[in-house]
């Protein structure tokens, strides 16, 4: 399967499952899509990577991959082992009672070929096929996972009306490994041992199975495949042993095998993989979807909505962005401190971090231009919550260096020192290392 195919797989995934249980945690990874010089719809991906790299989704995808390719490379051998066994089951007996051979032969393949089409009108839901069907209840069966479980239903939803053809392609592919397999050992047996043909019955008269004969054997006589001529077909009512009567039947027997068989397969076999190289290549996401509505907007550039605030005239809050080189940056900010505190006067400070307004704007800016280096100061009289503790990480991993400055001896301040973080004072951002 093509990366954009696979790609497009998990995005969907991801997107049913946020419509059944809510959105994942992604600001983080919003911001870092965002940052990102692409279309919308690789950042609506991109995302959803990330997203299934976290969750298990991306590495259950590869499993059950690596699961079909497999499986795929198994039954290419069992295919050409059940080729073999079609022919020896045949030819078992000598002389050979041909329609009972023929039944041998095709009676799988005519059985498996209705079944085949009647799935495209009877599991229409399930993408046109009873396989998807069952594998959709083995994966619900075997994964207890819920976000693993909607790989199938996401699978089924992207592709739609897209499975069947693939499927169909595989199938038809299986078919004609068989069929080729039997070939194959027809053609050793007829070349290397003397087989006799009779036909045996016991309702049907002389005259029927010579117009069954002729029936059977019209379209591979346009391909060159003679029939065997009247007087023939009534005295093989019981084995003849004359060459030219065993090469007639051979070549007849071998003409209908092709031509109802073998070459039905392979033309349906490259029918369905034509369509499905053209409907795979239109497969996409549906923007107009609600929820991709709203996760558009979420996943604007960022330099668009810095520009938006520029018009608007009345940004909250804002870093000069001139000031801010990628890891050359070096300044100080504070988070959780009450607005009445002076900070050093070195040109080093950047602002205070209170809200979520201004925590997400240097954010958004140290995601497009990481600093080398950060000093966050902390109120000690301020408990470490996990929201402050989160918000002092995401700013630790968007530069170079980092550290942190109790601007005072609180009362929270045990707690603080027991998580053992970097410390350092102001005059850290001006020394060199």
């Amino acid at each position: 399967m093509r990366e954009q195919l696979k790609s497009l797989w998990l995005t969907q995934t991801i997107h049913l499952i946020e419509s059944e249980s809510g959105r994942f945690a992604d600001q983080d990874i919003n911001r870092l899509v965002k940052a990102m010089p692409t279309s919308l719809v690789n950042r609506i991906i991109t995302r959803a990577t990330i997203l299934s790299k976290q969750n298990g989704l991306y590495s259950a995808q590869k499993v059950i991959l690596r699961s079909i390719k497999i499986s795929f490379c198994l039954l290419l051998l069992i295919s050409i082992f059940l080729g073999g066994s079609l022919t020896f089951s045949a030819l078992s007996q000598n002389p050979i009672n041909l329609y009972w051979a023929l039944l041998c032969l095709l009676g799988v393949h005519f059985i498996t070929l209705i079944i085949w089409i009647g799935s495209f009108f009877f599991f229409s839901r399930f993408g046109g096929s009873l396989l998807i069907h069952c594998w959709l209840w083995i994966a619900q069966k075997l994964y207890q996972k819920k976000t693993v479980q909607q790989l199938v239903p996401a699978f089924i939803t992207l592709f739609g009306s897209s499975i069947r053809w693939l499927l169909g392609f595989v199938l038809n592919l299986f078919w004609v490994v068989i069929l080729c397999s039997a070939l194959f050992v027809l053609l050793m047996l007829f070349s290397t041992q003397h087989y006799s043909f009779e036909w045996k019955t016991t309702l049907l008269s002389s005259d029927t199975i010579i117009k069954l004969t002729h029936y059977l054997g019209y379209v591979p006589s346009l391909f060159g495949f003679p029939i065997p001529n009247d007087d023939v077909i009534k005295l093989s009512e019981h084995a003849l042993s004359e060459g030219d009567i065993r090469s007639s039947w051979a070549i007849w027997l071998l003409g209908v095998f092709i031509c109802y068989g073998l070459a039905v397969r392979f033309l349906l076999m490259t029918f369905c993989g034509i369509a499905w190289f053209v409907s795979s290549r239109k497969i996409k996401l549906n923007l107009d979807d609600p929820d991709f509505q709203i996760l558009s907007q979420q996943l604007q550039p960022l330099l668009t909505q810095m520009v938006d605030e520029d018009k608007l005239g009345e940004p909250k809050w804002q870093l000069p962005i001139s000031q801010i080189e990628e890891g050359s940056g070096v300044y100080l900010v504070a988070v959780d401190v009450d607005e009445s505190w002076n900070p050093p006067h070195d040109g080093h400070f950047y602002g205070f971090l209170n809200t979520r307004e201004q925590r997400n704007a240097i954010l958004d800016l140290l995601q497009l231009k990481p600093a080398y280096k950060v000093l966050i100061a902390i109120d000690t009289d301020r408990a470490p919550d996990r929201g402050v503790l989160n918000f002092v990480q995401q700013l630790m991993n968007k530069s170079q260096q980092s550290r942190i400055w109790f601007i005072n001896q609180g009362k929270q301040l045990h707690n603080w020192q027991s998580l053992s973080l970097p410390l350092a004072n102001p005059s850290w951002l001006d020394q060199d290392n």
